[in-house]
């Protein structure tokens, strides 16, 4: 009775109309998730809370799926004005005849109303709300623009709400893409998603299609030849439904920077494309790469809590990729840039540019002999006990000597020799760590020897202005924003300043260049052979982590090993053994792509012409360099220490 009862009632509902709103239809469009493209514009994941939808307008949606649709669900909808006289009235006599309800009556309109406002139950007050509703939206919409507000809305199994996200679970595919027999499959989906699952009952779903298939050939959407050939096809599915990646260390430092620029909920729900810098490919090698040498390290010397980072990003700041970890499914903390470690000695240059600044020559000497300073002026507390009121800084090597050249203190990375030329600026080293944004102005004499928090998103956008001849660039990871309508709502720019005279940043380059040529990366030297490559060392007290940062023309890049424990990783862990390898392994990569080459000025141009003349010590301390300097190589050596 209640079939018959709509039936009448649809011919009083029939004929009236009103202006369609134009804002009428973005009201009724659901939640969809944000999907996250590579700097390639290849997919890498998605952001939403509740359900995988995908926004597909409709002009997005394939033919074949539309004609498929129709013929599965509503065969007379263009024809009819939301609620079809002639369905109700089929089945509801096929409802008295067998005395229950065994045909739905519902048109696409009808199961739109119930999809957006209504629950599933069959009540007679629920199917007056519906018929209602189904008119009011075929006043305000046009015929196309339900079919698109339906078919994003249906739920089509495997976790996929809407036709687009079921082409990507079911298919690997984007919904332009799909085949007739795979838009057929579709179709057929949405009178039972779970009976009628492929992936658990794939003989349900091919009669299903093959069905829907029929339906088509009967309403002259497809010819004979077509639906024989169709329905001999295979079902077409992944082995298993494509589980949308929502997380991961490059997502998730996506994420973190997209809610600086974008409302959370617009994140989770606004169906926006976010096109990153991120290259994908080279994400998943830096993976793969630094993950196989913790485990390799783990072995090795019996650690069970190792853990990698890693951050590459070109000279303009756009964002390579990102590492927090060994395995994001085992850890999610992400450890490039939501931990803050001390970076040892990676902040050493900071000190040698604030030398060159005041016109300390590379060439001039500093002293490298034991000292002790009050605690306080080195930034350290004293103990209670009333001991070590003093602080002892040590050489890596525990060598010493009473002068050294100022740029082989860089290059050999000597802790004592830093810190008497420290003492010599302070000042201007406070005012760099500001200027590279390292600090906020904070400063005591431990800071040159990197005993400060920082993190890898830091130590990049530091080592961007030695790079790029004292032009600071900060890394961004968004280049645009579009809505669901692909409107542009926001672009990513470089964001850059200068914060050093490019001469005397030349002068700090060559010297990082030697770190890497015979100082403390020698182990990765071989790739000065190919293309010019600087970076420094950093190793922290008890060799609890292991960084090493450098760059080349194209990109900077930093690595770092370490503990969770906070435990020292073993006697002799440093940066030059541990992080300067995988970090050379992936530059090669990234220079393959990316392509590198020589610094200009060249190396030689720099020592020839930049390097300001040497100061003239007092001859005393000339005496005393000289008679250090007889203990010769072995001496330097033994300075090849990699902190």
């Amino acid at each position: 009775m209640l079939r018959l009862f709509a039936f009448f009632l649809s011919f009083f509902l029939l004929f009236s109309n009103t202006w369609a709103s134009p804002s009428y239809k973005e009201k009724l469009l659901p939640d969809f998730a944000t999907t996250v493209l590579d700097r390639h514009g290849n997919v890498i994941g998605y952001f939403y809370k509740k359900h995988f939808r995908l926004y597909a307008p409709f002009n997005e949606i394939p033919q074949n799926l539309i004609w498929a649709v129709i013929s599965a669900e509503d065969a007379r909808f263009y024809e009819h004005k939301g609620i079809d006289p002639v369905g109700l009235l089929r089945a509801a006599v096929r409802d008295i005849t067998s005395g229950k309800i065994v045909q739905g009556g519902s048109t696409i309109t009808q199961q739109l109303a119930k999809l957006i406002f209504l629950s599933p139950q069959r009540t007679f007050s629920r199917k007056l709300k519906e018929i209602g509703i189904a008119k009011e939206l075929e006043d305000n919409l046009t015929k196309n623009e339900i079919l698109e507000l339906y078919l994003n809305y249906v739920y089509l199994g495997s976790g996929a709400y809407g036709v687009k996200a079921a082409a990507r679970v079911l298919f690997g595919k984007d919904l332009k893409n799909l085949s007739l027999t795979e838009c057929a499959l579709l179709a057929g989906l949405i009178r039972g998603p779970e009976y009628y699952n492929p992936f658990r009952h794939p003989e349900r779903a091919l009669r299903r299609r093959n069905w829907v298939l029929k339906q088509m050939y009967k309403n002259g959407y497809i010819t004979k030849n077509i639906y024989l050939d169709a329905i001999n096809q295979p079902l077409g599915i992944l082995p298993k439904p494509e589980r949308p990646r929502t997380a991961g260390y490059e997502l998730d430092f996506v994420k973190f920077m997209a809610k600086r620029v974008l409302p959370a909920d617009q994140l989770y729900t606004g169906g926006l494309t976010i096109k990153t810098t991120i290259d994908e490919d080279v994400q998943n090698l830096a993976q793969k790469v630094l993950a196989s040498y913790a485990e390799k390290y783990s072995k090795e010397h019996d650690l069970n809590d190792l853990q990698c980072a890693g951050m590459a990003m070109t000279r303009l700041g756009e964002v390579l990729f990102v590492v927090g970890g060994t395995d994001y499914s085992k850890t999610k903390l992400n450890r490039a840039f939501q931990i803050l470690r001390p970076i040892g000695s990676t902040a050493k240059p900071i000190t040698y540019l604030s030398a060159f600044e005041k016109g300390i020559s590379p060439y001039d000497y500093v002293e490298n002999t034991p000292l002790e300073l009050p605690m306080e002026e080195a930034g350290k507390k004293t103990k209670r006990d009333g001991e070590d009121k003093y602080w002892r800084p040590e050489n890596y090597s525990h060598h010493y000597t009473d002068y050294m050249e100022v740029k082989d203190g860089l290059t050999y990375s000597v802790n004592l020799a830093t810190i008497h030329l420290a003492m010599k600026i302070p000042s201007k080293i406070r005012q760099n760590f500001k200027k590279f944004e390292f600090t906020r102005g904070d400063f005591n004499l431990s800071y040159v020897l990197g005993s400060f928090p920082s993190n890898l998103y830091r130590i990049l956008r530091a080592f961007s202005a030695i790079e790029n001849g004292g032009v600071l660039y900060r890394p961004f990871v968004i280049k645009e924003v579009l809505d669901k309508h692909d409107q542009l709502i926001y672009r990513g720019t470089p964001s850059f300043k200068k914060v050093a005279d490019k001469k005397d940043i030349a002068v700090l380059r060559s010297i990082l260049q030697d770190v890497v040529k015979k100082g403390t990366a020698r182990r990765i030297s071989y790739l000065t052979k190919k293309f010019d490559v600087a970076g420094k060392t950093g190793t922290t007290n008890s060799w609890r982590d292991a960084y090493f940062t450098g760059f080349t023309t194209s990109f900077v890049m930093s690595v770092w090993f370490g503990r969770d424990s906070y435990k020292t990783l073993w006697r002799g862990a440093d940066g030059g053994r541990l992080s300067s390898p995988p970090w050379a392994e992936i530059a090669e990569k990234l220079c393959s792509v990316y392509g590198c080459g020589k610094f200009l000025p060249s190396y030689e141009e720099i020592v020839k012409n930049y390097y300001p003349l040497p100061s003239i010590p007092l001859k005393t301390e000339l005496s005393r360099y000289v008679k250090a300097d007889t203990l010769g190589v072995s001496y330097m050596e033994s300075l090849v220490t990699p902190n």
